[in-house]
């Protein structure tokens, strides 16, 4: 009878051992599956509220820059508030539509409103949030929201206004033209989709830059970059009334060669060459009928004497080897105004400065019809205290670099009223 190598009591242990193996795996599945359900919802929560915090960055940016956008138009149209709540609209809707394609989210509701004391314009951004692991947690978001209030602050004044509604580049800067303008705006009435040109190497550099219409321009081209579908600015000096001048008088000279001084008066027409320096003396200077032309080194030289421009070939060119040095009157009917352009001009009219020496040129200059060209290859009005530019055009070819200072207590010409401090800028408040 044969008997086994191992004892009943040792096959009785094996027999217990591998039993309880089996039980071991069997709580070790029973365990994980209790634990996936909880795992998979940390994990699902995880990536939704990546996803959450995802959406609300993409918000508060969209809200951030509605908030600006509102403000900036609010400065400029000053209590026109209506147009507040589609501007905000606009700006997240395409804030939104650039950095998710989620169409299953919805559009977002904008909100805006406006307070004073300071002037602050309040923006709320809210969008649908579909969690996607809410089924398994019982709770979600179910919705994200932003909020930026951006404040109304300063106000910086006018560089160059362009009067004109409809004139593609009715400022235009080309070649290696420059415009920088020192605590200033420049705002440009044009609807054309290209009313605000700056091409080329040329840059233009302002506060604020706004443009009713479309520009023509890379990023750098502009410094900022233009602010588009401006409300149109009025003309601020449009109730300036023109000065009042009779005849042009025969007795005036129309052509000077030597170094002379000029009384105030009516000129038919001037024309300063052979290196003469002509001063004039205060008070307003009308030439009628026909143009100023300093040209073959002449020079002219004013400390508070106005331009004033009427009749249908009345315009101005300072030519390249030309010194000009003007300071616009104290007092009077043309305080502040450094040149008039009668507002019956002729549109065509071109009013030039190609001077390579017009480095003074303080006051405003007032052309409401008619085209400002400026070419030349060294600064303009960079020593001058203060110079601000409103035309129906204005034009820089070649290599000029107008710079418009405002340093108004820099000088006792007077700052034409709304010229200064018109278009406040806005910031972020919170």
């Amino acid at each position: 009878m044969a008997v086994s190598a191992y004892p009943r009591s040792g096959l009785k242990r094996c027999n217990r051992l591998a039993q309880f193996r089996a039980d071991r795996s069997g709580v070790i599945v029973v365990k994980f599956a209790l634990a996936l359900p909880v795992m998979l919802m940390i994990i699902g929560g995880m990536l939704d509220h990546s996803r959450y915090i995802r959406e609300k960055s993409i918000l508060q940016e969209a809200a951030d820059a509605a908030a600006l956008a509102a403000a900036k138009e609010l400065s400029l149209t000053d209590t026109k508030y209506e147009n507040l709540a589609a501007v905000a609209q606009a700006v997240v809707a395409k804030a939104v539509s650039t950095q998710t394609a989620r169409s299953s989210l919805g559009a977002p509701t904008v909100t805006t409103s406006v307070s004073r004391d300071p002037i602050e314009v309040d923006v709320g951004v809210t969008r649908n949030f579909d969690a996607m692991f809410a089924g398994l947690t019982g709770q979600g978001i179910s919705k994200v929201e932003a909020k930026a209030v951006a404040r109304v602050v300063g106000k910086p004044n006018i560089c160059v206004l362009a009067l004109s509604p409809d004139e593609g580049g009715a400022i235009s800067l080309e070649k290696n033209a420059r415009v920088t303008g020192q605590n200033c705006a420049v705002y440009s009435n044009s609807a054309h989709n290209n009313g605000l040109k700056s091409k080329d190497s040329a840059h233009l550099a302002a506060t604020l830059i706004c443009t009713r219409g479309g520009k023509d321009g890379g990023a750098g081209n502009f410094n900022p970059d233009p602010i588009m579908d401006c409300p149109s600015f009025d003309d601020p000096l449009a109730d300036r009334p023109e000065p009042t001048v009779g005849a042009c008088d025969p007795q005036m000279p129309t052509v000077i060669s030597t170094d002379t001084q000029l009384n105030p008066g009516t000129y038919c027409g001037l024309e300063i060459r052979g290196g003469a320096q002509v001063t004039l003396r205060d008070g307003i200077f009308a030439f009628k009928d026909k143009p100023l032309v300093v040209r073959d080194g002449g020079k002219l030289f004013g400390e508070a004497a106005g331009l004033y421009f009427t009749g249908a070939l009345a315009s101005f060119t300072f030519d390249a080897k030309s010194t000009i040095s003007l300071k616009a009157p104290t007092s009077g009917g043309m305080a502040g105004l450094l040149i008039f352009a009668g507002r019956k001009q002729p549109p065509s009219l071109s009013y030039r400065i190609l001077s390579d020496d017009a480095r003074i040129l303080i006051g405003t200059i007032y052309i409401p019809s008619g085209e400002l060209h400026i070419d030349a290859t060294s600064p303009i009005a960079d020593q001058s205290a203060y110079t601000a530019i409103v035309a129906e055009k204005m034009r820089l070819y070649g290599g000029p670099h107008l710079i418009l200072n405002t340093n108004y207590s820099d000088t006792s010409v007077p700052v034409p009223d709304g010229v200064k401090g018109v278009g406040q800028p806005a910031a972020l408040a919170r």
